[in-house]
């Protein structure tokens, strides 16, 4: 069985992230792709520029709010398809947050916060770019300039967690030099992960041997692909939006539940993937409230179940009572059973379905338990098990009146 490189390993136990997309489209507050999908002049979108201050822009208080949530690592835009640099790009373009006029590196901002908080900084790099010419008329140039660009966030900024690249979508019968460009992040950044989106058409498909984790843009995999010809383990990693844009859109309201978000974080990890949570910033540089309230709720998840989510693996445990079940387990001494669709224990007055017993009965557990409790409360849980044949069957009792977890976990300890 291929093993994971240490680098993979520690991205693999970091688990969850939160992604961020920030730039000039910000500060039209109509999603990321705004130039492009409403046709604006590239001259007239560019001078936003002008009015580019990010006065609110509080790298620091963004860190944290992650770390609450549960992230181990942030992935921001350098650099989106728009073109615009969030860093100093040390004389190779004018189109960069130098010359905006914020006046600032905000790239090393964001380092320095996610330093000083242990969090990992992970560098979103679009490839696929509107406002370099030579992308269309020179694309040899234009890779030259996308290394170059890349190679200033390798020296730059101390050591990087990894490169998220985003646009060989675009051109897929190119060639896109890819040695040339991973081999200048093994140069300077060896144990930086290398991550490229794949697209939509694409999910989970390796691209270069360099890779590290392949992507499911906007897709909930059933498994992920982790090898690359028997030669080397890769991670994969889920993306998800809260809404239906990955840059700020004020008119966007449909977002998802925080059911649909918690259990989409939870399936990640049922195949063994991490997971981005995106948010984007206003064009000031703040969180948006919706966004920093859905973090917090995601934060009272991770507290209470993070010991099983950060380094649990999947197992070859199958549920037959609900298919959103599933055991993860961590060694040979301990295993964790994630139940869903729990309901709240109420009474004769409030009736919410969680008094009666609710067996829930899992196959291919081979491992024998002594001791099976809600890791929330410690409340012991009444099972049944044969071992031989790999069946359990536990009374998954239901939450205490004033709570519910959406998705709730038990620690199996293992004789």
């Amino acid at each position: 069985m291929l093993q994971p490189l240490p680098r993979i390993k520690e991205y693999e136990d970091m688990g969850l992230g939160l992604f961020i997309h920030w730039g000039l489209y910000s500060l039209l507050d109509q999603g990321e792709w705004t130039e492009f999908i409403h046709e604006l002049p590239q001259q007239e979108y560019e001078q936003l520029t002008a009015k580019f201050f990010a006065e609110k822009f509080d790298p620091q208080k963004i860190v944290k709010v992650a770390k609450n949530m549960g992230a181990k690592y942030i992935c921001l835009t350098t650099k989106h398809h728009e073109g615009f640099f969030l860093y100093d790009t040390c004389g190779l373009s004018q189109f960069d947050a130098l010359h905006s006029a914020a006046k600032r590196d905000l790239i090393k901002e964001f380092v320095d916060a996610c330093n000083r908080e242990n969090i990992k900084p992970f560098f979103y790099m679009a490839s696929y770019d509107w406002h370099h010419p030579d992308y269309e008329k020179n694309f040899d140039n234009f890779l030259e300039y996308l290394r170059k660009s890349v190679e200033i966030l390798c020296k730059n900024y101390g050591k990087v967690g990894g490169f998220w690249f985003d646009g060989n979508w675009n051109k897929k019968e190119a060639n896109w030099k890819l040695d040339e460009l991973y081999g200048t992040i093994r140069k300077y950044q060896p144990e930086a992960m290398i991550i490229n989106n794949t697209g939509l058409k694409n999910r989970g498909k390796i691209s270069n041997p360099e890779i590290d984790a392949v992507t499911y843009e906007r897709h909930i995999p059933d498994t992920v692909n982790h090898g690359i010809g028997g030669q080397k383990y890769v991670a994969g990693e889920i993306s998800l939006t809260l809404n239906q844009h990955w840059g700020v859109a004020s008119n966007d309201i449909d977002f998802k539940s925080p059911k649909e978000v918690i259990e989409n974080i939870c399936h990640a990890r049922k195949v063994g993937a991490n997971i981005l949570i995106n948010i984007g910033l206003n064009g000031d540089g703040s969180i948006p409230p919706i966004d920093e309230a859905y973090m917090e709720l995601i934060g009272k998840w991770t507290k209470l179940y993070g010991s099983a989510f950060y380094y649990g693996r999947p197992s070859l445990a199958i549920s037959s009572t609900n298919p959103k079940d599933f055991i993860l387990t961590t060694n040979s001494k301990t295993a964790y059973i994630f139940i869903h669709d729990l309901r709240v224990v109420g009474n004769s007055n409030v009736v919410l379905g969680g008094e009666n017993t609710n067996p829930r009965t899992f196959f291919n557990f081979n491992s024998k338990i002594s001791d099976l409790k809600w890791i929330d409360n410690e409340e012991n849980l009444s099972y049944v098990q044969d071992e031989i044949k790999g069946i359990i069957t536990l009374d998954a009792t239901g939450y205490r009146y004033g709570c519910d977890y959406v998705v709730r976990v038990a620690k199996a300890t293992l004789a």
